[in-house]
């Protein structure tokens, strides 16, 4: 049999699904290496052959009336939002945890933290799956128990922890980051502060731990920020940082600004001047945004709609040019088995 020419025989693995790379795998140990490299993953995004998805750590369907009444039971949901497709993947075989974090670092979905779903004792656990093996697997725990904490990735791939509570309900002022090619954490300065239920992001190189509440003062919200400054390794505390109170969870970095969804309207972040603008308002069926990330030059959006349970889902466009209007807004729809809540979401390109 003659062979293809080695350009042309890569050329058309590029072209392959993800979905079909552990088989390619299996072909021959040229081909192996070929798509275990990172090469090839930056080869299919440089030449516009990646595959970018949506993950949402989502509640799944109920399948008993009695279960109602208990937790629900968590996995992930992929959305496909150029096929309008949904699929699930396959559930961590010790069962999802309920509250945990999850983060996309270059072909790996990361989930971090949260409850143990048999237990509801708070998990260091972290969980890995590997979208070119199609397959789960176990990280190296967290430095320290840290549930509720803020968490995000650097433009340099490593995922930051910071915050959160212990197992007593305490809230925290430790931080650590991970580094997910080489399974290690590293153990970061403390906060100048504590914060529980904080939500984080990277801002102009910069993490940014947004909001949050001290032990002594749980539920009531913090107007400030952490921030790290990865170059120096020290905090510094933004006073005025978040002026909406509650819940920041619903802030994103996006295109080089900080966008949170509130009820009033779709807010930007000016760090130099450290206001706030509305850039327009939010569609009419959704009372409020829970979760957002990006997909290409879009914000992935979930939230309830008005009067119901029901979840919903919108693609945000940021206006240009000041137009403002109902093109800033596309409905997603999606299937009757995929309305559950959704705890967290994130991208990635494969």
């Amino acid at each position: 049999m003659e062979l293809l020419p080695e350009e042309i025989e890569r050329e058309c693995l590029l072209r392959v699904s993800y979905k079909s790379h552990h088989n390619l795998r299996a072909v021959c140990r040229s081909w192996e290496a070929v798509v275990k490299s990172s090469r090839f993953y930056q080869d299919r995004k440089k030449f516009g052959m990646g595959e970018e998805r949506i993950c949402l750590i989502q509640a799944l369907p109920q399948q008993h009336e009695y279960k109602q009444r208990s937790a629900p039971a968590y996995g992930v949901t992929i959305y496909d939002p150029l096929k309008s497709s949904w699929e699930r993947l396959p559930n961590i075989p010790t069962g999802f945890p309920l509250f945990s974090n999850c983060v996309c670092v270059n072909q790996k979905l990361v989930v971090l933290g949260g409850w143990n779903p048999h237990t509801w004792e708070d998990s260091k656990a972290v969980f890995v799956y590997d979208f070119c093996s199609c397959t789960w697997k176990s990280g190296t725990d967290m430095p320290t128990l840290q549930s509720f904490c803020a968490c995000s990735v650097s433009p340099q791939g490593l995922i930051y922890v910071a915050g959160g509570h212990d197992q007593n309900k305490n809230a925290l002022r430790r931080a650590a980051a991970y580094n997910v090619e080489k399974d290690k954490w590293e153990v970061l300065p403390d906060m100048q502060s504590e914060r529980d239920e904080c939500h984080g992001a990277f801002l102009q190189g910069k993490f940014y731990v947004i909001s949050g509440y001290e032990t002594q003062s749980q539920g009531r919200f913090e107007r400030s920020a952490q921030v790290f400054d990865p170059e120096t390794r020290l905090w510094s505390t933004l006073e005025n940082m978040f002026k909406f109170g509650g819940s920041a969870h619903a802030c994103v970095a996006a295109f080089g600004n900080l966008y949170f969804f509130e009820k009033d309207g779709v807010m930007e972040y000016d760090c130099e001047g450290n206001e706030w603008r509305k850039v327009c308002s939010l569609p009419l069926d959704i009372k409020n945004v829970t979760r957002a990330s990006v997909w290409r030059e879009s914000v992935f959006l979930c939230g309830s709609a008005n009067g119901s349970g029901d979840t919903v889902f919108y693609m945000f466009r940021p206006p240009s040019n000041g137009e403002v209007g109902s093109q800033n807004w596309i409905p997603v729809q999606r299937p009757q088995n995929y309305m559950g809540f959704v705890q967290s979401s994130a991208s990635l390109e494969i």
